[in-house]
């Protein structure tokens, strides 16, 4: 009859055993989320998917880093509301000593349509009344429609881990004669992030990244500013 430190012992290789082939399996199982095995690249069951529609309505915190050759380094980070309904984008963002409200009127463009209306409101160094600037400049960020994705034609372009949401679908579009464009999204199709690069002169890259999205309408009362 075998002792009880054998029993044990073969207990303990048993259990921990059948923990490694559990972790084994989550770990396959995290790496491709709520995506379906038809999206894995290298499987005979792979399915070239259509382009999905996206909520295109939104408010979220945001960050984005962009840099060129004439800017090392430029990070910013507030919060954003999104309104295509309205033809309407305001970012709140932090700096530096700067706090500032910007509002991007959609309806209000260059001839071209390239550059939009933006009206800043700015607390700059500690003071207390703000300061107002406007101009006509390229929107960091772009309204959409939901069908935007099929409209630009954009490529499938796999399943990445992204560090903030894990497991996001990307999507990859070209705008313009230079521009290159991916929308990350979420497997509620939200978007969660977007990179572009441009390859000009200057080599522009940005990401902007979103996060605690609250998707839906926005109210009006958002965009009303006295800065013209």
């Amino acid at each position: 009859m075998p002792s009880l430190y054998w029993v044990a012992l073969t207990l303990v290789l048993v259990i921990n055993n059948f923990c490694l082939a559990q972790n084994s399996n989550n770990s396959s199982d995290n790496t491709t989320g709520f995506f379906p095995p038809s999206q894995k690249f290298y499987s005979s069951g792979f399915v070239t998917p259509s382009p999905p529609n996206i909520q295109p309505e939104f408010r979220a915190n945001y960050m984005q880093h962009k840099f060129d050759v004439n800017i090392d380094t430029h990070i910013v980070s507030g919060f954003i509301y999104v309104s295509p309904s309205q033809q309407k984008i305001r970012a709140d963002a932090a700096g530096d000593g700067v706090l500032e409200a910007s509002f991007f009127d959609f309806q209000n463009t260059t001839s071209n349509g390239t550059m939009v209306a933006n009206a800043i409101v700015s607390f700059d160094g500690g003071v207390t009344e703000p300061t107002c600037s406007s101009f006509f400049v390229p929107p960091f960020v772009e309204l959409f429609p939901p069908d935007f994705l099929a409209q630009s034609n954009a490529v499938f372009s796999g399943v990445q881990i992204d560090d903030l949401y894990g497991p996001v679908d990307t999507w990859t579009f070209s705008k313009g004669d230079n521009l290159q464009v991916t929308f990350f999204l979420d497997p509620n199709n939200v978007l969660v992030r977007f990179d572009f690069a441009a390859s000009d002169s200057l080599r522009t890259f940005a990401t902007t990244r979103f996060f605690n999205i609250i998707p839906g309408p926005i109210n009006a009362t958002v965009f009303e500013t006295s800065c013209r």
